[in-house]
């Protein structure tokens, strides 16, 4: 995921569902809040509970400056 993250350079929040050891398939839990470097903001365990978490738009701006994939990229190998 870290490398996806690098490459678009945004906030990504997944949610997975709390862990139920009755199910019929394993639940790890653990969702996530990971900014645009990478680096994870806010998670939960495996217990049900609500994640919540600041988000700071202008790390975008920050990270695309100091990493400014768009402008190495190559028009001969992506179609945009």
């Amino acid at each position: 995921m870290s490398l996806f993250l690098l490459w678009w350079q945004l906030f990504v929040a997944t949610c997975s569902p709390s862990r139920d050891s009755s199910g019929s398939y394993a639940i790890w839990g653990h969702s996530t809040l990971t900014g645009p470097s990478g680096e994870i903001i806010a998670t939960s365990g495996h217990e049900e509970t609500v994640v919540v978490a600041e988000i700071d738009y202008s790390k975008i701006e920050l990270q695309r400056k100091g990493l400014p994939l768009d402008k190495q990229k190559r028009a001969d190998i992506y179609l945009s």
